[in-house]
């Protein structure tokens, strides 16, 4: 008699990555889940430290759609941590998440692109990506919008602009940017210093 098909298997979750419901729902393919198994390996939380296994089930997370670990997973590759370091995958990983409103991913995609990583430099990608993570509140993007904005890189130049996004960082403490901050106000003009402190 024609034997019947195999129901397609599981995902294997070894014993040690967790309590039985983590184990259960990880198995039956749940993101949420397979993101915690990562985090555990990742963070030698009842397991050993492990990252490459900690890589495997963030992409298997990420796969699913998961926007924390198609960040996390993009990390990895840009930095080579538990898989071969590959610019292009990070830069996948990290679009990918960003779509989905990722403040993360959305700034390490922008910095990605101003650097060139994968041998060009995109500005306009860059900028664009700054803005939309340093509208989330991106302390680092809003720095980095400071910069591009006094050079004209990526968008027009503009010193007021450039005043808005320094002095925004300052309020929260940090000394380089007042230092920005005080270094731009002196090359505007004392209507532009006016308008930049009311924007």
């Amino acid at each position: 008699s024609p034997r019947a098909t195999a129901a397609p298997s599981a995902i294997e979750v070894p014993v040690d990555a967790g309590p039985v419901a983590l184990r259960e729902a990880a198995a039956g393919g749940d993101s949420k889940a397979l993101f915690e198994v990562g985090t555990r390996y990742a963070e030698g939380r009842g397991v050993k430290e492990d990252m490459a296994a900690a890589a495997k089930w963030y992409e298997k997370s990420a796969e699913l759609g998961f926007a924390p670990a198609q960040y996390r997973i993009g990390n990895f590759y840009e930095k080579g941590i538990g898989v071969q370091r590959d610019v292009a995958k990070s830069k996948t990983w990290y679009q990918l998440a960003a779509n989905q409103g990722n403040a993360s991913a959305m700034h390490n995609l922008a910095v990605l692109f101003a650097m060139g990583a994968d041998g060009t430099t995109d500005n306009d990608s860059a900028a664009r990506w700054f803005i939309e993570a340093a509208d989330l509140g991106v302390k680092d993007s809003q720095f980095n919008l400071g910069i591009l904005s006094a050079k004209g890189v990526g968008m027009p130049q503009n010193l007021e602009e450039s005043y808005k996004w320094f002095a925004l960082v300052a309020k929260t403490g940090d000394r380089d940017a007042a230092a920005k901050r005080d270094e731009v106000a002196n090359s505007l003009r004392p209507e532009q210093l006016e308008r930049a402190r009311a924007s």
